[in-house]
């Protein structure tokens, strides 16, 4: 599984776990709702930036959002 394949699943998968929108979470995370999406579908290379803040809004640790063992 690639990284972005674990990112994607991972946050739509926290996202789901909290019955969030994906706009709800880029409100939270101060981020664009298609920014979310794009993620979400690996169309987006995102940054370690990006990803903390998503983490932030999603109340988990960083890293579980890179876990490709899930």
């Amino acid at each position: 599984m690639s990284i972005l394949h674990a990112i994607a699943i991972n946050v739509k998968k926290e996202r789901f776990n909290k019955n969030l929108t994906q706009e709800d979470l880029a409100y939270k995370a101060g981020l664009h709702p298609n920014y979310i999406g794009l993620i979400e579908r690996q169309k987006r290379n995102v940054s370690v930036l990006a990803l903390s803040k998503i983490a932030k809004a999603l109340g988990v640790k960083l890293t579980s959002l890179l876990d490709s063992k899930q």
